[in-house]
């Protein structure tokens, strides 16, 4: 479906199910890790760009949050391994520092916020389409944010790990809200991520998808799994949603993929 098209389909409000990543989507959660690991770093006297590695480390946080320490342990090997901004440590101390900076995190995520526009963007689409939350993190940690922001509410259902069958990027991992919906009419459906894995998910599972680089991907790495529709935050796209002339819109020009 061309962006135009899924533009005009938020405009409308056209879509029976929305649903949305967590942490990197809704939850701004950059500042927490980089604080994380900035502190790791300067206790173990450890030099690297941030910004790369904010990006693996990142990827990796988010694969492995809703996991239990004894399935991290077990599967470490294959999780660590494309580490490249750790390649002059060993494997243990790759694991140690990985580790450390994930105890952090999960400490200072509890200070993170919505970003700009959550709010509006929800309460705006909650009015027609159903609104469900797909994440890698906990879902308990998930109930907290979302309540503590007060909007839990507008959501159908709340998924963390420890209720999906599978995880992202297989699209087993929205079952859930399509099962609980009844509806399985995959364009009927918009996936929201800030990951690789969120839009392949939707893709497999038959979903439109729109791709928001606020989170840890960057733009360009969040592109190549070639979302229906990539933006920069979600205040853009709510800009979006209210131009009246979306198809002469020179912002939409400059968002395009083409399939």
């Amino acid at each position: 479906m061309s962006d135009q098209k899924i533009l005009k389909r938020l405009q409308t409000r056209a879509f029976h199910g929305v649903i949305f990543d967590f942490d990197g989507t809704i939850l701004d959660i950059k500042k927490p890790l980089e604080r994380a690991i900035e502190e790791v770093f300067r206790e173990d006297q450890i030099e690297a760009e941030m910004e790369s590695t904010l990006q693996e480390i990142g990827s990796i946080l988010e694969s492995i949050q809703g996991y239990p320490i004894s399935k991290i342990l077990l599967q470490s090997y294959d999780i660590f391994k494309y580490l490249t901004v750790l390649k002059h440590l060993t494997f243990l101390k790759k694991l140690k520092v990985t580790m450390k900076i994930f105890a952090k995190f999960q400490t200072y995520s509890k200070e993170a916020h919505l970003f700009p526009g959550t709010k509006e963007l929800i309460s705006y689409l909650s009015k027609t389409c159903n609104l469900f939350i797909v994440s890698h993190n906990k879902t308990k940690n998930i109930l907290e944010a979302l309540q503590r922001e007060r909007i839990d509410n507008y959501f159908e259902g709340i998924y963390g790990a420890d209720m999906l069958p599978a995880l992202k990027p297989s699209p087993d991992a929205l079952l859930p809200p399509l099962e609980k919906s009844g509806s399985f009419k995959g364009k009927d459906w918009l996936m929201i991520g800030d990951m690789p894995t969120d839009i392949e998910a939707g893709k497999e599972a038959g979903l439109c998808t729109l791709g928001i680089a606020s989170g840890i991907s960057k733009r360009n790495i969040l592109a190549e799994s070639r979302p229906d529709l990539l933006v920069d935050s979600l205040t853009e796209l709510l800009n979006l949603i209210n131009n009246d002339h979306i198809s002469n819109s020179n912002a939409l020009n400059s968002l395009k993929i083409k399939s």
